[in-house]
């Protein structure tokens, strides 16, 4: 009888845990259709930029396609290929993501030794069979950004503008995409006005809103009046120098006007989320492909948003916009190619 109690008991545990389980697969749109693993850059999350726009695009798919989904957060490079290597002997994931491009190392070596893996990577290539590569036209948003900062720093009557005609762009870190980035906001401010001085300069880290803030204020003390902080969590202290110097702030890969309603003037778009879903999506249909993805304006992944732009700036934008997409224009991804 002790047996059979015991065998009783035992039977109904494993139908709670089943049922437990079942029920935690469960989404809004119905059963879960995959899992993924999603490795992020060493920013992480709560940078409110990169990383939490590609946390919005896992959040997406799992609404749209009910997957499942796991992260890692690492804090320096070196963790990347254990957390790739851990989520690959799992065995168990339809695809797993590598956010930024330093964890190219780490992929490729990883994708190499897990050929049956599928994996993708946003901002990097891994020329890898097993891996799709995500890269964008970062040079188009900085044009975008660029021209609506050379339209803007020539009004008048806006406290938050001087008559110095000079802009300044942070980028994070010496990187080629971080180059195509000012490159093309160097280009775009030339567009609109020649006359117009770019300043750039660099933070060295994705994580160091200090530094951000040191840099933006000596770009001020210069005469700059609007800055773009194309630079992760570092750019939180640009928003942050720019709010206390009451100059216009822009934000980069998500809106953050939030932050400065009063100070972000428009951001730099680039719609990560867009990029992790696409990827997802991509998968789950069976078209996975390894290989090299170019996205731009054009496929709707990059661009800018209207916050506190006027409307005549917006309709100057959406006209460059339509040239950009029709190709009319060549915009350089190298700063020593500006004109």
């Amino acid at each position: 009888m002790k047996k059979i109690r015991f065998l009783t008991v035992l039977i109904l545990l494993l139908v709670l845990v089943l049922g437990a389980g079942i029920t935690g697969n469960v989404q809004a749109k119905g059963q879960v259709e995959g899992q993924v693993a999603i490795i992020f850059a060493t920013g992480g999350l709560g940078d409110k930029s990169f990383n939490d726009s590609a946390m919005r695009g896992m959040q997406m798919a799992k609404e749209e396609y009910g997957i499942e989904f796991d992260y890692a957060e690492p804090t320096a490079i070196a963790e990347y290929q254990t957390y790739l290597t851990q989520f690959a002997n799992t065995r168990q994931y339809d695809l797993i993501i590598s956010i930024g491009f330093d964890q190219a190392d780490a992929l490729t070596a990883t994708a190499e030794r897990f050929t049956d893996q599928n994996f993708a990577i946003v901002d990097m290539v891994v020329d890898k069979p097993n891996v799709a590569s995500f890269v964008y036209k970062e040079q188009e948003r900085g044009f975008l950004v660029g021209a609506a900062s050379a339209l803007v720093t020539a009004k008048t009557g806006d406290p938050r503008v001087n008559p110095d005609k000079v802009i300044g762009v942070i980028g994070g870190m010496k990187i080629p995409l971080i180059d195509a980035n000012i490159a093309g906001f160097m280009a775009g401010a030339g567009y609109i006005d020649p006359e117009v001085k770019v300043l750039h300069s660099y933070v060295g880290h994705w994580a160091d809103p200090a530094k951000g803030k040191e840099l933006t204020i000596s770009m001020i003390e210069q005469g700059a009046d609007i800055v773009w902080g194309a630079a992760g969590r570092s750019g939180l202290g640009v928003i942050n120098a720019a709010q206390e110097k009451n100059i216009y702030a822009i934000g980069a890969d998500s809106d953050q006007g939030y932050l400065a309603p009063d100070n972000i003037l428009t951001n730099g778009m680039k719609f990560v989320d867009n990029t992790v879903l696409l990827a997802i999506d991509q998968v789950l249909k069976g078209k996975f492909k390894g290989g090299i993805n170019v996205l731009g304006v054009k496929e709707d992944v990059l661009g800018y948003s209207k916050n506190l732009l006027p409307v005549d700036v917006i309709n100057k934008l959406e006209e460059i916009k339509a040239k950009i997409i029709k190709g009319e224009l060549q915009i350089p991804d190298k700063i020593e190619d500006v004109k």
